[in-house]
């Protein structure tokens, strides 16, 4: 009889025992892969750490607080420039100004481009502190880019559209405008105090969580089959297959860390409320393309930051560490990650050469003079990666993060926010109140 089983060691997942390690419960965490992190992967790529899933850490944000805690490396992300890549041109500048004037597109276009700039970065300055946005501004969360995207000229949607979705994953008809604001005018902003880059990987947070835990806490290669409530034990009965065939266990407390399309599979009987709140909002898949690179004897492709990549099988290219070279700096080298948000899941891409070099082929079609010099490439695709954060999943969010009896739910999708900082925002929570109902208990 265990106290707590965490379905799922991804981030929520290992972070969920991770705040519960001084109460010395008897807690498991049942993993289907070989390895903690979930989509904050990180491999190692050409001497550098390379993240195919999750790439900041947020200010403010509980990841933040975590790699303080954890005693983690971490670099500013300091951007001084902004790029497009449209009508087979790659212009990258400094000013927003300078990058649109040399922009192969009709003046109405530039002019229609310049004021859409324009308001978004006004609104993000008006929303935002510090380069933190305001939590208390709730008119941006009921708000999609749904309208301001439709007026728009089919060129200057084209170029929004991929700047939006290389940023925030999901459809930007359906973001909230203040998810866009975070993930979208930031970049635009070139803002320098809201995110930074752990040098050993977003996945390193995880992993460092899972060395302060005992070491037979987490079980890998073990999928949940099932969960079902045994009223007569007064406790739930977890069923798996793992490395050594079937099996069950008994636990007092459920954490479903699932992303949300795969909770009603294992969780069966779920009430009405909690499947409909599931279903509420979208959980796009995502593609991703790692590429590090030789740029000895190349001027400025260090600074390169973000760019959009309209019309490309991906969205956006982003340098996590803009200005510096290398993950010493002192290489000659520098790592880029293409985003795939448009593109969605694909199936068994990494193991498709054909389609990976296709990817490359694309990346050297924005970055022509890194022909040759290429030293790293790592192909990831996820079929759920973020939950869109829009104003239906808003709207449902009290269902969203309720318990069911003992079931618990954490994830970036019962998350105020999203992605890596939602996730533990929400294993602090969870386990928060796993803390009271263990308190009461011995009360």
């Amino acid at each position: 009889m265990y106290d707590v089983i965490v379905v799922g060691g991804g981030t929520a997942g290992v972070a969920t025992a991770y705040f519960l390690r001084d109460l010395k419960l008897d807690i498991c965490v049942l993993e289907a892969t070989g390895e903690v992190g979930g989509r904050s992967n990180t491999v190692d790529l050409a001497g550098a750490s390379a993240n195919s899933g999750a790439l900041f850490i947020y200010r403010n944000t509980r990841t933040e607080e975590l790699a303080t805690e954890l005693a983690l490396d971490v670099v500013p992300f300091e951007p001084t420039t902004y790029g497009i890549h449209v009508n087979g041109k790659t212009i990258v500048a400094e000013t927003n100004e300078d990058l649109v004037a040399r922009l192969d597109l009709a003046d109405s276009e530039k002019a229609e481009l310049s004021e859409f700039i324009d308001s978004a970065l006004l609104e993000y300055h008006e929303h935002t502190s510090n380069g933190v946005l305001d939590q208390d501004d709730q008119g941006l969360a009921t708000e999609t880019l749904a309208e301001r995207l439709s007026r728009l000229q089919p060129g200057v949607r084209q170029i929004i559209d991929a700047a939006l979705r290389g940023g925030a994953v999901g459809d930007p008809a359906k973001l909230s405008a203040k998810y866009a604001l975070r993930y979208f005018a930031s970049y635009l902003a070139r803002e320098k105090r809201n995110r930074s880059f752990a040098l050993g990987g977003m996945q390193a947070i995880p992993r460092a969580m899972h060395g302060h835990l005992p070491a037979d806490t987490v079980r890998f290669d073990t999928v949940v089959t099932g969960v079902a409530i045994k009223d007569e034990v007064d406790a739930y009965e977890v069923s798996f297959i793992g490395p050594e065939g079937v099996g069950t266990l008994l636990t007092r407390h459920v954490v479903s860390t699932l992303p949300a399309p795969l909770v009603p599979n294992v969780f069966g009987d779920l009430p009405t409320w909690k499947t409909d709140a599931l279903n509420s909002f979208d959980t796009p898949g995502s593609t991703t393309l790692n590429i590090v690179a030789d740029i000895d004897g190349l001027s400025g492709i260090e600074d390169w930051a973000f760019i959009v990549t309209a019309g490309m099988p991906f969205d956006a290219i982003i340098n996590p560490t803009p200005g510096r070279v290398g993950p010493n700096w002192d290489a000659g080298r520098v790592q880029f990650t293409c985003y795939g948000n448009s593109t969605g899941f694909q199936p068994a891409f990494a193991e498709d050469e054909a389609r990976v070099a296709d990817w490359v082929e694309s990346f050297l079609t924005v970055a022509p003079q890194l022909r040759g010099r290429i030293t790293g490439v790592h192909a990831r695709t996820w079929e759920h990666c973020f939950a869109l954060l829009g104003p239906d999943r808003a709207a449902n969010l009290a269902e969203l993060q309720r318990s069911v009896g003992s079931i618990h739910f954490a994830g970036d999708y019962t998350s105020e926010t999203a992605g890596t900082h939602g996730a533990y925002t929400e294993a602090e929570r969870v386990a928060s109140l796993i803390r009271a109902s263990v308190a009461s208990s011995n009360n």
